[in-house]
């Protein structure tokens, strides 16, 4: 279990950050507060941070970001803006970017400028990380950079979970990106973007393949999932991953539910039960000994403003353990 105050994971994000951010938060900061993290920054750079460590700050990587940016006057927020060419003209208002109103939505295409880095922005947050999907993280830090706050944000929220992460990561490291490929990839972007024309909501085979097969007894899914796999291995292993939902921890025994939990890690656990239905809850907690109960709550009463992306990617990984020990017969789900 990762165990560090406030002060040490924002010290932690500012050191993967790197120097400049840090003096800029710095600055901003006075009293006890910038004591601890100028503290915790020593601390780090004699003890390197443990990859459990930075994968934990990572996930809280949106809440950090906000409290940082917070802290920058909106002098040097500009003056830091300016040194990127950020474009000024697009603080764009959240109601042009709601994306999940409409389960179709058709978009209008923009009257392009010449300018790439203005156009991407004109362009629908879907269209541009619909572009983006399947690029490396690198590469979509560099389009991601050229993006007002709003519109990257939502760019970021409509990635696959896997690459946020990956992509914030990305955008700590100094830009060694030369201005013609920084231009090539703005540009492909751009015209990837143009030729999203409508955004839809997907209905795949595999969803509704796994609503159907998990209404199935176990010994009936086997066979039906095994010539799945013989005619088409990729849609098998989609309907797999759907079989199992973080709520049926609510139907797993106290026995295996204690094995499921002692496989999870607490600051995962922590993020996963925020917002979940009391009994799954009371299921969970009642499986869990006094001291790691109690050490539970006080860590979700911290964590109770967990983003819903956040929740989501906290489930999946619990999902994942319940898929292994069920597969591999250490625990029985009917």
């Amino acid at each position: 279990m990762v165990m560090l105050t406030q002060s040490e994971r924002l010290a932690l994000l500012l050191n993967l950050l790197g120097d400049e951010t840090a003096t800029q938060v710095r600055s901003g900061l006075q009293g006890q507060r910038l004591a601890e993290i100028e503290v915790a920054l020593s601390d780090f750079e004699k003890v390197p941070p443990s990859v459990e460590e930075i994968d934990f700050v990572l996930d809280d990587f949106q809440r950090y970001f906000k409290m940082a940016m917070e802290t920058i006057s909106a002098e040097e927020l500009e003056r830091e803006e300016a040194s990127h060419e950020a474009p000024k003209i697009l603080q764009i208002a959240e109601e042009t970017f709601e994306v999940e109103l409409e389960p179709t939505k058709k978009f209008e295409p923009p009257k392009l400028t010449g300018d790439t880095t203005f156009d991407l922005n004109q362009m629908h947050p879907y269209q541009v990380a619909h572009a983006l999907r399947n690029e490396s993280p690198g590469v979509i830090a560099i389009v991601v950079g050229k993006l007002a706050n709003e519109h990257a944000a939502k760019t970021l929220e409509l990635l696959p979970d896997s690459l946020r992460s990956l992509v914030f990561l990305a955008m700590s490291q100094p830009a060694t990106t030369k201005p013609m490929v920084m231009q090539c990839v703005l540009q492909t972007t751009l015209d990837l973007a143009m030729e999203v024309e409508e955004r839809q909501e997907v209905d795949e085979p595999s969803d509704r393949m796994a609503n159907l097969i998990r209404t199935l007894p176990k010994r009936v899914r086997g066979p039906i999932l095994a010539k799945l796999a013989l005619e088409n291995a990729e849609v098998a292993e989609a309907v797999k991953k759907q079989l199992y939902l973080f709520t049926d921890l609510v139907d797993v025994a106290d026995r295996d539910l204690q094995k499921v939990l002692g496989m999870c890690r607490t600051d995962v656990l922590v993020v996963a039960l925020q917002q979940t239905d009391e009994k799954l809850l009371s299921h969970v907690l009642a499986n869990m000994s006094k001291r790691a109960k109690e050490t539970l709550q006080e860590e979700m009463e911290l964590k109770a403003n967990a983003s819903q992306i956040e929740i989501d990617g906290a489930r999946e990984e619990i999902v994942k353990i319940l898929v292994e020990l069920d597969e591999s017969g250490a625990i029985s789900i009917e």
